[in-house]
């Protein structure tokens, strides 16, 4: 079936989500929590600020496939 654009496949993404996340290791996670919390505390407090540059090279380069 085809999906219309701008729509998602959930249990794809589902998928690709606990494929990735079974390879962290535990200091991994760690790390990754704590930026997770420093990134919540930025935005409660109209702080966190988006690198537009650095946030269209990935997603060209995502688009890209490279």
């Amino acid at each position: 079936m085809i999906n219309p654009i701008g729509t998602l496949n959930t249990a794809l993404i589902a998928n690709e989500n606990k494929k990735s996340s079974e390879n962290i290791k535990p200091q991994e996670a760690k790390e990754i929590t704590d930026k997770i919390a420093q990134i919540r505390e930025l935005i409660k407090n109209d702080a966190y600020e988006v690198n537009l540059k650095k946030t269209s090279e990935k997603m060209a380069l995502n688009l890209l496939n490279l």
